[in-house]
């Protein structure tokens, strides 16, 4: 994930890259092209004058009421709605790939849009901090306070208020480690455990998380690559000895230990 380090990276680059690293014939200028064709008509239609709220209705009305965008209902934790390139192709995304989407043609034509790391549910503002809340999940829906109230309790319990740090923007990396983490759990419910392997091998190289080193090294017990498999639960041990789950990972890393011994001898 070295495109992070350039400068001025935009998430749609790193969105490319994880579809790229997916499928490595996909033709990324032909997603660009794509974006740059809607982002062009929004910018006719914005003019030279614009407001926030304008600036919504535009993106809704282009992307999500004529184009048919629309948030995956039917099946939520299919990895196809965190690619870029299916998302694009199939008009059906989660939030994230949605949002990444929404800012990529915002931009393009001129609008200041942000990605929002909203728990449970990304969003985007429109128009700066004086701007707009926009849902692109829910076709492209505004939200005003009460919306966003009701977000949080649906997401985090009735009793949690609404924490201003909810409706700070978030930058590329952060976009970026929200992604990989959907890929990493998707492909895992499917069991596509060396696609999740992938995900989880930048999250550890982005993040250095002793908890993404947990699961790259439960990963690596699933597929039976024992030698990694015991690196990465050992590490995690010795990073997080008190950890609540201590007990069951100090079991999988003696039986990964165990199953590499065999295999050397």
């Amino acid at each position: 994930m070295s495109v992070l380090q350039r400068p001025n990276v935009k998430v749609e680059d790193a969105a490319i890259l994880i579809a790229l690293e997916a499928n490595p014939l996909l033709d990324e200028h032909a997603i660009r092209r794509a974006l740059d064709g809607i982002g062009a008509e929004a910018l006719v239609r914005r003019g030279f004058r614009s407001t926030p709220e304008r600036d919504c209705r535009i993106l809704t009305d282009l992307l999500f009421v004529e184009l048919g965008f629309e948030g995956e209902r039917d099946d939520y934790y299919d990895p196809q709605n965190s690619y870029i390139d299916k998302v694009m192709i199939r008009r059906k995304g989660i939030p994230i790939s949605l949002s990444v989407i929404t800012m990529a043609v915002g931009e393009r034509a001129g609008m200041e849009v942000e990605g929002l790391g909203f728990p449970g549910h990304f969003l985007v503002r429109v128009g700066g901090p004086d701007g707009v809340y926009q849902d692109p999940f829910n076709h492209g829906e505004l939200l005003d306070g009460a919306g966003l109230r009701k977000l949080a309790a649906q997401f985090l319990g009735a009793e949690m208020a609404l924490h201003p740090s909810y409706l700070e923007p978030v930058d590329c990396l952060t976009i970026t480690i929200r992604m990989l983490a959907n890929l990493k759990s998707a492909h895992r419910r499917q069991g596509d455990y060396a696609r999740a392997m992938l995900a989880c091998d930048h999250l550890v190289e982005l993040t250095q998380a002793p908890e993404h080193r947990r699961d790259r090294g439960l990963l690596a017990h699933a597929l039976r690559t024992y030698g990694a498999a015991s690196e990465d639960l050992a590490a995690y041990l010795e990073a997080r000895p008190d950890a609540k789950d201590a007990q069951v990972i100090s079991l999988a890393l003696e039986e990964a230990r165990d199953q590499a011994n065999l295999v050397l001898h």
